[in-house]
């Protein structure tokens, strides 16, 4: 999948925000701590209203937690 979620990200503003740890950010975001766990370890992907919860705990837009990879196995058209 050429969209990427950059949990590195989420963690980089936690601290920029002072969010101690991932149960705080499911708490404030109003995510389950199992799923954002799961979001944590790559398990699954964020839905978009998840994406949404995280970027409004963390004070964000979704574009600072998303990368785009192009798909090098296709060659352009």
């Amino acid at each position: 999948m050429p969209i990427q979620f950059l949990w590195s990200e989420v963690e980089r503003l936690m601290d920029v925000r002072g969010i101690p740890h991932r149960d705080a950010l499911a708490e404030k975001a109003g995510i389950h701590s199992t799923n954002l766990y799961k979001i944590s370890k790559g398990t699954v992907k964020p839905s978009l209203p998840a994406l949404g919860k995280i970027c409004g705990a963390l004070e964000c837009q979704p574009g600072d937690l998303l990368r785009f990879i192009p798909d090098t196995t296709k060659p352009p058209q």
